[in-house]
């Protein structure tokens, strides 16, 4: 009986395994979709949430001072990061007091603050933060967050997963029939080899026992045999090799498609890298005609979306542009010679009439073969970069606070001055001057004060000055006026201009009229000296004898005057700062700084002390010699004596807390502290990270430049930063920006009353808040009572210093015994 046909074996165990296969792979594809959907969906809620903490924190402060160009400028960059739509700031009285962007016209606008599920499927979300204050609401943020991160990673999951599962079931047909073959081919041979022996043994010979018919039958029978069996090997091997052979066509044909499916995903992650640049491509064929551009080439641009520029030849591309070109003739020129040369172009520059600048770089592009086949050219917008780099000289060169020239920028205007003069055999006038008594304003009442009168001088002095002359600020209250080409009789009318300006300028705080006078030296090149030191020094002089003479008055430098009472003073300081250095009459007292949470030291912080030789049992406290050092290069001798003693303690005492060390603005225009600071530390074996250098908000915004190189300088080598007297100056946050210090410490002016200056808590809090979000620590110093350290405990401050908590002194407890292993931590 003949049996109905079936499928082989192999087949069914192939078809079998494929069907589990692609069932288990559909439920893991729909498993990880679900997972990634619920995994971003919380990332995004969390994405908010920051989002909601930072906007408050950023817009605090800004708002409740009313600071509209701040707000608005905070509210643009945050627009171009974060997938942030748009926002509106909004009043108490909800009234739109800055924007960015502009929310869909058919939406209403969000009251919710937080993410909900149901709002992600809509491509994009508002969201409304109030935004507070130390308690209370000055206003509220409404602004819009695009949803298409989530359908564009759940797509790019999709596709990555299909072709993972396509090609684990195209590698399991393969194997699966590869094991087939391999199974089915023994199976064969037993089953020839069964229906050889039934059929006749066709392997085995049939003995031959006579030479008569019968033998020789048997021997032709046998013979046949043989004949069948070779013939059936050979059918076999031939077999054999047709199974091989149609294998090994299988595995190339899959091979094949699955190179094809890469080639096309390949393609794809091209073209998404190139529609995620910023740099604007366009691939210009042999031809000259346009055939790719991304997105970002449309935008600096300008095309319109309808225009579709793809075949189009490239100069009328550039032409539809001609508006945004200040030079279009120019560029066209450029256009045709980098068509013609086929070479890599250098960059060209482009100013647009929108106030854009953008480079143009082209390369030429060959296939396999080195065939030409046409040109890449990228286009960057670097309008930003430029803005930046002219803020950073701006501000490498001016004072923050008053706007006029800073010290850094004045030393290399004098020495040029010098130069020049001696070059011409010209005439100069160095001009220095301060305010009398502004340190009594300045102390009576508060720094604010201070700034608003050193502003008022600054503006009426710039009245004065001409365009070929350099007026800068030096620091604090001392101004200085360089006038090349002057005589002695120009000198001095400028002299009297500037003293009669500074004493009738009307100036009221607070309700409070201040009369401002000021004192003005006068020395002059060459006859009071032929380099930038001695007019310096001459014209400090000359300042000083002005002072002596009642003030509110001006004096050229007369070297045999007697030196007025100040001047002796001035000198004798000087003196007694060297004799010190010799004579080793310095100390380092110690104070610790405090953690908030857990009231155990976190560091301490060296502070300078002389030993008063008439009275060996007294010190004399830095105010008294620090600012006569400043003056000079003394300054410099003693911050190293500092820096030096101080990694010496941190070498004999291995296991004492970190140490912090104050250095003066005038170290940061040393280029060699940096290396000696790392050099110290390496031959006394002590780790960069335990010693920490603070350096004044004034000084470093003063010379940002030269501060920038110190603190990267510095923390390359391990050690940490800190900004003292944060906020004491022309504060501003946008400085933290470009000063990468690890620490802020706020000035002492709004701690010592805090508990009772709600302006003072306000500002502490402001200062806590952004300096969290910029992931610095913040130290707050004058902690004088226990008000105090529970506000700032409560504003989120990090750390704590002052008379509250410990006093300076050579013998601190966290000092420890020297070598003794023993680790003092100390705790409040």
């Amino acid at each position: 009986m003949k049996l109905p046909h079936a499928l082989p074996l192999r087949a069914k165990l192939l078809l079998a395994a494929i069907v589990v296969e692609v069932a288990m792979l559909t439920l893991l594809v729909a498993n990880s979709l679900r997972l990634s959907r619920d995994s971003l969906t919380a990332q995004a809620e969390l994405r908010v949430a920051e989002l909601n903490v930072l906007f408050n924190a950023a817009l605090a402060a800004p708002l409740a001072q009313r600071d509209y160009a701040t707000l608005n400028e905070i509210l643009q960059e945050a627009r171009k990061e974060g997938g942030v739509t748009y926002a509106l700031l909004t009043d108490r009285k909800g009234v739109v007091i800055a924007r960015a962007g502009a929310p869909p016209g058919t939406v209403p606008l969000a009251t919710h603050t937080r993410l909900t599920r149901e709002a992600l499927a809509q491509g994009m979300v508002q969201l409304a933060v109030p935004i507070s204050l130390g308690g209370q609401e000055y206003g509220r943020l409404v602004y819009g967050l695009s949803t298409a991160f989530l359908t564009e990673a759940q797509n790019h999951l999709l596709s990555q997963s299909l072709a993972i599962a396509t090609a684990e079931v195209v590698l399991s047909i393969l194997l699966l029939t590869a094991l087939g073959l391999w199974l089915t081919r023994h199976l064969r041979e037993l089953t020839l080899a069964s229906r050889a022996v039934g059929a006749g043994h066709y392997d085995a010979h049939v003995p031959v026992r006579s030479h008569d018919e019968v033998g020789e039958l048997a021997l032709a029978f046998n013979r046949m045999i043989d004949t069948i069996a070779e013939r059936m090997r050979e059918l076999r091997a031939t077999e054999e090799d047709l199974r091989q052979a149609l294998a090994s066509l299988t595995r190339s044909e899959a091979q094949l498609r699955l190179s094809a499916q890469e080639a096309g995903e390949e393609r794809a992650r091209l073209v998404a890298l190139l529609s995620a640049m910023n740099l604007g491509i366009l691939f210009v064929g042999a031809d000259g005609r346009v055939v790719y551009h991304n997105p970002a080439f449309r935008r600096i641009w300008m095309l319109p979306e309808e225009i579709d520029v793809i075949g189009v030849p490239v100069r009328e591309v550039f032409k539809r542009a001609n508006g945004l070109l200040t030079r279009p003739a120019h560029f066209s020129r450029h256009v045709q010679e980098v068509l013609q040369a086929r070479e890599p172009s250098e960059s060209l520059e482009m100013e647009l009439n929108d106030g854009r600048v953008v480079t143009q770089l082209s390369y030429p592009v060959h296939d396999a073969a080195a065939r030409y086949i046409g040109q890449l050219w990228i286009y960057e917008d670097i309008t930003r970069e430029r803005q930046t780099a002219a803020q950073l000289v701006y501000l490498a060169e001016h004072d923050s606070l008053t706007g006029l020239y800073n010290r850094h920028h004045f030393q290399q205007e004098l020495e040029r001055m010098v130069a020049e003069c001696e070059r011409s055999a010209s005439t100069g006038a160095l001009l220095f001057f301060d305010l009398d008594e502004f340190k009594v304003i300045n102390d009576h009442f508060g720094h604010r004060a201070g700034d608003a009168l050193l502003i008022r001088v600054a503006g009426e002095l710039k009245t004065l000055v001409r365009r070929n002359e350099v007026l800068a600020r030096l620091g604090g209250d001392e101004f200085a006026l360089l006038v090349q080409h002057a005589r002695e009789q120009e000198a001095i009318q400028l002299a009297e201009r500037i003293v009669r300006a500074v004493g009738t300028i009307p100036f009221r705080f607070e309700g409070h009229s201040l009369r401002l006078t000021t004192s003005l030296g006068i020395a002059l090149y060459p006859a009071h000296g032929t380099d930038a030191d001695s007019l310096v020094a001459h014209a400090d002089a000359a300042m000083y004898q002005a002072k002596q003479a009642g003030k509110n008055t001006w004096r050229i430098y007369n070297a045999d005057r007697d030196a007025v009472a100040g001047m002796v003073q001035h000198l004798t300081w000087n003196d007694r700062i060297d004799h010190a250095l010799e004579r080793g009459l310095l100390r380092l007292h110690f104070q610790g700084v405090y953690r908030t949470k857990d009231g155990r030291i976190a560091h301490l912080e060296a502070l300078l002390r002389m030993v008063d030789e008439a009275r060996p049992e007294e010190l004399i406290l830095p105010g008294h010699f620090i600012p006569v050092a400043e003056k000079s290069n003394r300054i410099l001798a003693l911050d190293r004596w500092v820096l030096s003693e101080a990694i010496r303690t941190l070498s004999a005492r291995p296991h004492m807390p970190p140490l912090a060390v104050n250095l003066s603005g005038r170290s940061l225009d040393d280029p060699t502290l940096p290396q000696f600071i790392i050099e110290q530390l390496h031959r006394s074996g002590v780790a960069a990270d335990r010693l920490m250098v603070e350096l004044t908000e004034t000084s470093a915004v003063t010379d940002l430049a030269d501060a920038q190189r110190f603190i990267e300088a510095l923390r390359a080598a391990g050690c940490r930063i800190c900004l003292d007297d944060f906020g004491s100056g022309f504060s501003t946050f946008a400085y933290l920006k470009h000063l990468p210090v690890d620490m802020v410490k706020i000035d002492g002016m709004f701690i010592r009353n805090l508990a009772e200056d709600r302006d003072n808590q306000l500002f502490v809090k402001a200062i806590a808040d952004v300096t969290r979000g910029m992931g610095r620590t913040t130290v707050a110093e004058f902690v004088e009572n226990a008000q105090s350290l529970c506000l700032l405990r409560k504003f989120g401050v990090d750390l704590v210093q002052g008379y509250h908590l410990d006093t300076p002194r050579a013998d601190h407890p966290a000092l420890g015994d020297a070598g003794d292993g023993k680790e003092e931590t100390g705790s409040v």
